[in-house]
């Protein structure tokens, strides 16, 4: 019968802990060509685990998708949930997406419209250009007093790294 010492042990799990993004970044690689193929159902299946572990790029992909009706259910609020997810993870594209669910969502109420600026401005302040070019336009339908409570919420969102942003 063949046992594992302590050395042994210790090689074994190195190796599965060394090969595992390599696996992991297989499977990202495998979404992104089913992605590219318009072969969305199948992205969707390689992404949602990626995802559910904190892929912030993989949640990304997952809003955009359910944004879209793309390989899976066009519905708002998972769209809402991923970016959410993501942009709190400093992703500059889910940042603009969320802003987007905001802005160009269903009812937009004032503050949605706030928290549209929000998250486009916490994305355009780290240099993403679709959130500059967005904030002019949300701007014109807020007052100079809701563009300064909006810059306020998402300095305090931005400073704390993400943990204050409702």
């Amino acid at each position: 019968m063949f046992r594992l010492t302590g050395l042994t042990a210790a090689v074994v799990a190195f190796g599965l802990i060394v090969s595992a993004p390599v696996a992991q970044a297989g499977t990202w690689e495998d979404g992104v060509k089913a992605f590219a193929r318009k072969e969305y159902a199948a992205a969707a299946k390689l992404f949602r685990p990626l995802a559910e572990k904190g892929s912030a790029v993989a949640q990304y992909r997952i809003a955009l998708m359910h944004k879209m009706g793309l390989g899976v259910s066009k519905d708002r609020k998972q769209a809402q949930k991923w970016s959410r997810l993501a942009a709190k993870q400093g992703n500059t594209d889910a940042q603009v997406l969320l802003g987007s669910l905001y802005y160009k969502g269903e009812g937009k109420e004032s503050d949605d419209i706030e928290k549209a600026y929000m998250w486009y401005d916490i994305a355009a302040t780290q240099g993403n250009d679709e959130a500059k070019k967005e904030l002019a336009a949300v701007s014109s339908q807020l007052s100079s007093q809701q563009v300064a409570e909006a810059r306020a919420k998402a300095q305090k969102c931005a400073s704390s790294g993400y943990q204050q942003c409702d």
